[in-house]
């Protein structure tokens, strides 16, 4: 159960990334009326890309239990 809540955490936080992305860029181009560069647009979405990626690593490392964390040592026994 706890693997499905982390996940569907893990989605929320994809799903804020895109959508203050969307935001940023709807807020330039359809409200201000401003026109962005192709090369702007491209490396804005390289960046949400990555931070998605970050995203899913960090959960794939926190479910195999390289996340980060009490070492091993100080658990209670």
């Amino acid at each position: 159960m706890s693997i499905l809540i982390s996940f569907l955490s893990l989605l929320l936080y994809i799903a804020v990334v895109i959508l203050i992305a969307f935001a940023i860029r709807w807020l330039i181009v359809g409200f201000m009326g401003w026109s962005l560069d192709a090369d702007v647009e491209k490396w804005g979405r390289i960046v949400v890309g990555l931070l998605c990626i970050i995203a899913i690593v960090i959960w794939l490392a926190g479910i195999l239990g390289a996340g980060p964390g009490l070492p091993l040592f100080w658990a209670i026994r």
